[in-house]
């Protein structure tokens, strides 16, 4: 699991102009902000990918149909673009009951996109996550936030054992690219 990471890592490193701190240089399984989804996804398989998503701006679209993580991407589009123009895209990688697996990956990961990202802004926010009402779900978000706006960053999602048994949720680590996280999410 750690080399595929390690990959997605490698292949930010790598990807031109790494250093520029523009959001459309980093891509998640070869898709990056900007693209159009068409260039990846014939439309009718854009139709069976959409998911119920509560937003009058958005459309959010996952697949599993890619390697490096096995828990699928996910992107969002605005909803009247018949260009499908990728606005966030997410990857998930599962540690179901292993997080602290999850918080290792996440420090080196954090430790690759520091290097990549010296003149971005660095938070690191812990929080419950409120879609478990019982408030045993956590998350730990670590983001840079570029100057052109858009964020980079790495999350370790913990879910309570009542949220995971009755939505059948596995704790996991999210690799995301946004071109305005708050505005989508």
């Amino acid at each position: 699991m750690k080399k595929i990471i390690g990959i997605v890592v490698l292949g930010l490193l790598l990807s031109g102009n790494a250093y520029a701190d523009d959001i459309k240089d980093f891509q998640i399984e070869g898709i990056s902000i900007g693209d159009s989804a068409l260039d990846h996804f014939e439309k009718k398989e854009l139709k069976k990918e959409k998911n119920e998503f509560k937003s009058k701006k958005y459309n959010k679209y996952c697949s599993k149909k890619f390697e490096t993580y096995e828990g699928g991407i996910c992107f969002y589009t605005k909803r009247k673009d018949k260009l499908f123009i990728i606005e966030s895209i997410a990857g998930f990688q599962s540690y179901p009951e292993d997080i602290d697996a999850c918080y290792v990956e996440q420090v080196n990961i954090d430790k690759e996109l520091s290097s990549l990202f010296n003149n971005a802004k660095r938070q690191v926010d812990d929080y419950k996550n409120n879609a478990d009402k019982t408030g045993k779900s956590t998350e730990r978000d670590i983001i840079y936030v570029l100057n052109d706006g858009g964020e980079v960053g790495i999350a370790c999602l913990d879910y309570g054992k009542k949220f995971t048994k009755k939505n059948n949720a596995n704790d996991h680590l999210q690799v995301f690219v946004d071109t305005n996280r708050s505005t989508i999410v």
